[in-house]
């Protein structure tokens, strides 16, 4: 198809922003659990929460329903995960820091997709605003961690 054929019918392409790979990808990872201590937990109550999409009011996934037990892991693996973390050279911090920037970036259009879905943004909003300024956030501190 060329631009001709486009203006000749006027039909819309595909969208490149599609929420079926985000849905997919949901669908694939959920109960979603509780990342706590480098790895993802199930919460103690054993109990997960709907995540609802507010543009249909429909469910969107299942996350865990963390409790003071899990807040209390949580924090616990914090102050020593802390310990480590602030005696890692300032160069070594920024290079993780840079490499999840580059993930954000990798990873965008799924990640606009999400957060759209979730909190009824527009996709022109999370694609444009929302998630390269999580990439630039990563880099800022980043560049500073050097």
């Amino acid at each position: 198809m060329n631009v001709m054929d486009i203006f000749a019918t006027m039909e819309y392409g595909p969208a490149p922003e599609s929420a079926a790979p985000a849905l997919q990808w949901i669908k694939e990872r959920q109960p979603f659990g509780l990342f706590i201590n480098n790895q993802w937990v199930t919460p103690a109550s054993g109990q997960y929460i709907d995540s609802i999409n507010p543009a249909n009011g429909k469910a969107l996934a299942q996350v865990a329903a963390a409790n003071s037990a899990d807040v209390d892991a949580a924090v616990a693996a914090a102050r020593t995960a802390f310990e480590t973390w602030g005696k890692t050279p300032g160069h070594v911090r920024a290079r993780y820091m840079y490499a999840i920037a580059r993930h954000i970036q990798k990873h965008s259009r799924l990640l606009a997709v999400l957060e759209a879905l979730d909190n009824g943004k527009s996709i022109r909003e999370t694609r444009d605003l929302d998630i390269p300024l999580v990439a630039r956030h990563f880099y800022y501190h980043a560049g500073w961690a050097q």
